[in-house]
């Protein structure tokens, strides 16, 4: 009796000058009729490379360029939609080898989720999936070639080439075929050469170890927890920033902004592979030099995957409805653009009611945070004031976040 179905994965991948890769999105996918024009094409150079006994296996291909990170995802997703889509085409029959080309049909792409993002600004290295599929017994030999010969003798036919320039308008710099173990090697490569080895680290823990703990503590003071397929990272106020390095306000501003900064970049790469950040309030625990200790800690204090702020408070007295002003004074980068929000609410005679940091974490919530205190002023009968005085204010030692109370806001 015949094993269970199963996929090796692999990829041609196509280099694009970067100049020409930034200015826009990567074309969009083919029809079913030129989909069919390129599996073809990629089934001969298959053949080439890898012998006849190729075509035991069936080979099923998305016509589409991904960009790496669409590819290399915890559990391989693309991978598993490409293994369902081959099985409903046998309708329950036995296996057969056949060559399945999927393209757009009315301008929809076949299979939920599957059709590439086309991010702008992807690349230059695109990648076009493909799978090849067949019972265990048949695909293992299959896999052992691929993963000694495509690496070393991968390079994609001049019938490939012209195929690739005239269907999806690119003008590639080199084609090669590789394994998503190649894939994975190159982008790790890549990520080092740009300086965020510890993002790989992160990436290739939820791809190949999603039950091992990695912990990464930056010396800009970012923390990251993998597991499961998850990243966990405390959130570093400006205030427990200067706090902790006892510094002033510029060394603080300065020093706050890169900690910002990474975290931003790793929080969106990691959402580009399909993998979640959850963000956890300050707390000692999560500095644990043990790593079970920090991810229990982690794990117990995340905040709500859909929260969109987190807010510092440094006084609140209750109730507001004596509110006069709710001033909301925007604590700004230039490179960063909005970091936090300082929410300062005060009586008519002048008492404080409430002060808090408001931090985004996520570009949406910019937006929300302002349109959340615009409604509480409305509620409470108060005058809203919105300050942008283009920077951040701070002062004192350990330098902490002000309101900007020179007054010259949008109502």
């Amino acid at each position: 009796m015949s094993s269970a179905l199963s996929a090796t994965p692999a990829v041609l991948t196509v280099e694009i000058e970067p100049e020409k890769a930034i200015q826009g999105r990567p074309p969009e996918p083919l029809s079913r009729e030129n989909a069919e024009i390129l599996a073809g094409a990629v089934a001969d150079d298959l053949r080439r490379i890898v012998g006849e006994d190729v075509a035991s296996a069936g080979l099923i291909l998305p016509a589409g360029l991904y960009d790496l990170t669409e590819l290399l995802r915890p559990g391989l997703p693309m991978v598993e939609a490409l293994l369902d889509l081959y099985r409903g085409s046998l309708r329950g029959g036995p296996f057969e080898p056949q060559l399945l080309a999927l393209g757009t049909a009315g301008g929809r792409f076949p299979g939920a989720g599957l059709a590439p993002e086309r991010r702008p600004g992807a690349g230059p290295l695109l990648a076009l999936p493909l799978a090849l599929v067949a019972p265990g017994e048949t695909l293992d030999p299959l896999r052992r070639s691929l993963e000694q010969v495509l690496l070393e003798k991968g390079r994609a036919s001049l019938a490939t080439d012209r195929t690739i320039r005239q269907l999806f308008g690119v003008e590639p710099v080199h084609l090669s075929y590789a394994t998503f173990h190649d894939l994975s090697a190159l982008m790790k490569v890549q990520l080092e050469h740009a300086g965020f080895g510890e993002l790989w680290q992160l990436v290739e823990g939820a791809l190949y170890r999603p039950d091992a703990i990695e912990k990464i503590d930056m010396t800009t003071g970012n923390t990251f927890l993998g597991w499961g397929g998850m990243v966990y990272t405390p959130i570093r106020t400006f205030n427990d920033h200067a706090t902790r390095a006892n510094t002033q306000s510029e060394a603080t501003g300065n020093a706050y902004v890169e900690w910002a900064k990474i975290q931003r970049q790793y929080t969106l790469a990691l959402a580009h592979h399909g993998i979640e950040v959850r963000h956890c309030p300050p707390h000692s625990g999560i500095d644990a030099a043990d790593a079970e200790v920090a991810m229990s800690v982690a794990q117990a204090t995340a905040l709500p995957a859909d929260t969109p702020w987190y807010a510092e408070e440094i006084a609140a007295e209750e109730p507001l409805e004596g509110a006069s002003i709710v001033t909301l004074t925007e604590q700004f980068d230039t490179t960063l653009g909005p970091v936090a929000y300082t929410v300062l609410i005060q009586a008519r005679d002048g008492r404080l009611l409430r002060l808090e940091h408001d931090y985004p974490l996520a570009p949406p919530a910019i937006d929300a945070i302002q349109d959340h205190w615009r409604r509480q002023a409305s509620q409470l009968g108060a005058n809203f004031q919105l300050e942008r005085p283009g920077r951040m204010v701070a002062g004192g030692q350990p330098a902490q976040l002000r309101p900007w109370l020179d007054y010259a806001g949008e109502a």
